[in-house]
C-alpha cells in the first residue's frame, strides 16, 4: 500500500468515527454496529479496548483554530445573493426551475 492511500484510507476512517460519534444519539443501533465492524480493521494491542461502545466515547468538541471568520464572511455573502436571486425570481413570478440567462450581481 502506497503511502498517499494509507493516507486517505486513515482520513476516511477517522472522518467515519468522528461522524458516527455524532449520529449515536440519533440512530444508536446503527451507528453501534457500524462502530463495531469499523474496529474490526484496527490491530489492538488490548483485547480490552476493542469491546468498547461507541456510546461510551467522548463526543467530538470544535476548535477554534480550525474556524476560518474570511471563509464564514464569503459563504454569508454568496447566501445573501442566492436569497436576493430567489426573491427577485418570485417578484417577477420566474419559476425556480427556470434557468436564468444571467444574473449580475455587484458587491
Amino acid at each position: 500500500m502506497t503511502t498517499d492511500k494509507f493516507s486517505a484510507y486513515s482520513t476516511l476512517f477517522e472522518v467515519l468515527r468522528t461522524y458516527l460519534k455524532i449520529m449515536a444519539p440519533f440512530t444508536p443501533f446503527i451507528t453501534e454496529e457500524i462502530w463495531q465492524k469499523l474496529n474490526g480493521f484496527i490491530e489492538w494491542k488490548d483485547a480490552n479496548i476493542k469491546s468498547d461502545s461507541l456510546h461510551l466515547k467522548m463526543w467530538p468538541f470544535a476548535n477554534d483554530k480550525y474556524i476560518d471568520a474570511q471563509l464564514m464572511e464569503e459563504i454569508a455573502t454568496v447566501r445573501k445573493a442566492i436569497k436576493l436571486a430567489l426573491f427577485i425570481r418570485s417578484k417577477n413570478k420566474i419559476a425556480v426551475k427556470q434557468p436564468l440567462q444571467s444574473l449580475q450581481l455587484k458587491i
